[in-house]
């Protein structure tokens, strides 16, 4: 992702209880859980796209999924990049519950590491943390009911190759989006719920400006209701990232992220993103923050007014 402002600041996440109604009450989310999902893919190493530790990456997440009942679906497409032609694959999991008639919000998360000849960038948090998040959460919400489907996309290919731009970012988003644009699918989305390292041990979320208005304010609006007041930065940033393309084809789309990690931002795309940098307590308090945004979500009435000028 790319931010269009430099200004980074600290806070500290509070601890707060979220809304029960989308969980399994046998099985509340948990941090530590997400966090045996990171160390999973520090285990592989460097994960960019093209590379068989991805590719074994890949397959981590596809037997998770599958094993909380998802069927998977592997959009496989080739990028052009500035390396030549690479194969790239998003994961998609689903469940047929026969909601898609009403709609279906989608949560996601890039899987990819950023490549770095030379440096061995593990990427515990960018972007381990928010994709094994979203596996824990895929956990819980599997019993879930509710008036929508959900989807959880696994995007290949976010990171740039040599240096962030429209053509060299973000290839898995930009081809689904193209995809859903085409086949119909875009239609069905009510919302696309986006995590980017968000697991930070001082972990504080930005007001992201590119992310659509009604959704950013409704996650401010859930972390003060919670009593996660504290988790929210002040400042409002733009931040280019793997919702942009959906925002480009209506979907409305919200970014939760946290891009400011270590001092000065110093840990970010470097060999210093590891594990210790991060905690299962601040993975636990984005997902019961992204549990109480999805109960509000729920509400048909909610979505009808955001997707009102679709």
């Amino acid at each position: 992702m790319r931010l269009a402002k430099t200004v980074f600041v600290l806070m500290v996440f509070a601890f707060c209880s979220c809304a029960q109604s989308l969980r399994n009450p046998a099985s509340p989310l948990s941090g530590e859980r997400a966090m045996e999902h990171v160390r999973a893919q520090v285990a592989l190493g460097p994960r960019p796209p093209g590379s068989p530790e991805l590719q074994r990456c890949r397959e981590y997440i596809a037997a998770q999924m599958k094993s909380f009942g998802y069927e998977i679906e592997e959009d496989v497409f080739t990028a052009d990049t500035p390396y030549g032609p690479i194969e790239m694959k998003n994961l998609i999991a689903r469940k047929n519950t026969g909601k898609e008639g009403k709609g279906i919000i989608a949560l996601a998360s890039h899987y990819d590491t950023k490549l770095m000849e030379g440096k061995n960038f593990v990427g515990a948090n960018d972007a381990g943390s928010s994709t094994g998040l979203l596996i824990e959460l895929g956990r819980v919400l599997a019993a879930a009911d509710g008036t929508y489907d959900y989807r959880f996309l696994f995007f290949d290919g976010e990171e740039a190759f040599i240096e962030w731009s429209a053509f060299d970012s973000t290839y898995g988003s930009r081809h689904l989006a193209r995809k859903w644009k085409e086949d119909g699918t875009a239609l069905k989305i009510r919302a696309l719920i986006l995590l980017d390292m968000i697991g930070d041990k001082d972990l504080g979320i930005q007001y992201e400006t590119n992310s659509t208005k009604a959704l950013m304010d409704m996650v401010w609006e859930t972390a003060k209701n919670e009593g996660l007041e504290s988790i929210l930065l002040q400042h409002r940033w733009a931040i280019e990232d793997d919702h942009i393309p959906f925002l480009g084809i209506g979907i409305p789309s919200v970014d939760i992220i946290d891009l400011d990690y270590g001092p000065g931002h110093s840990y970010w795309h470097t060999a210093e993103d590891t594990p210790d940098k991060i905690s299962a307590e601040s993975l636990e308090k984005t997902g019961r923050l992204v549990l109480a945004l999805l109960s509000r979500l729920q509400k048909e009435s909610i979505l009808d007014r955001i997707n009102g000028a679709r």
